[in-house]
């Protein structure tokens, strides 16, 4: 392994250690979900705004993903 590929991968463990340790406390947890769910919501939103200026396929893309990343979170992230 490189001295590039070494640094990189440091780096990572770095970043997933403090983020195991983040996700445990429980503000940290509710503001990512609530951004998380905001930008889903701003998607759907967005989807709205394409649909009346004429971009139909654009905002049924938008608006489904949207809908999905909204579905997920209120059906995988409980705890």
């Amino acid at each position: 392994m490189s001295k590039l590929d070494q640094k990189i991968e440091n780096a990572a463990n770095k970043i997933e250690v403090v983020a195991n340790e983040a996700w445990k406390k429980r503000s940290f947890r509710i503001v990512s979900k609530s951004i998380s769910a905001t930008a889903e919501i701003g998607l759907m939103i967005g989807a709205a705004h394409l649909s009346e200026k004429g971009y139909k396929s654009a905002a049924t893309c938008l608006f489904g993903l949207g809908a999905a990343g909204l579905v997920c979170d209120i059906l995988f992230n409980r705890k």
